[in-house]
């Protein structure tokens, strides 16, 4: 009996290992994703001067002739501005910088994550939001 138990031991160890070693390789690549994504995020931000939420509704609330703009703006800016307006002050939000903007913004996203997706659902366009992130990330 104390084979099978030294059998299965050694077994179970094998095991172990593989599995840290398999996971290490998933997390590595998840935070690479995440760093990719991040940094181009920062980078459209800081390329194109978004450091206010004004900024973007400049981009997205001046020109109601595009319907997915206008789209973005009643069911993402609105909400991300209404957000910004009650978590923060005037003064905090006029003396933003963009790496305090991406973080506020983040923390915006994600407070209001389900009226923005219940207001996309309204208006039949789920894949706003998907587009709005891509906006950031492709430029």
């Amino acid at each position: 009996m104390e084979t099978n138990y030294i059998i299965a031991g050694v077994i179970g160890i094998v095991i172990i290992f593989l599995v840290i070693k398999f996971a290490k390789k998933i997390f590595t690549a998840l935070l690479i994703i995440i760093a990719i994504a991040g940094l181009s995020v920062a980078g459209y931000i800081y390329y194109f001067n978004m450091n206010s939420i004004d900024d973007l509704h400049k981009k997205y609330c001046e020109d109601f002739s595009n319907k997915k703009d206008s789209l973005k703006c009643v069911c993402i800016i609105q909400p991300l501005e209404k957000d910004f307006i009650e978590r923060l002050s005037e003064e905090e939000r006029e003396n933003m910088t963009n790496v305090i903007f991406i973080k506020e913004l983040s923390i915006s996203m994600v407070n209001k994550r389900t009226i923005i997706k219940q207001k996309l659902k309204e208006n039949n366009a789920l894949n706003l939001l998907d587009e709005f992130k891509r906006d950031f990330l492709k430029r």
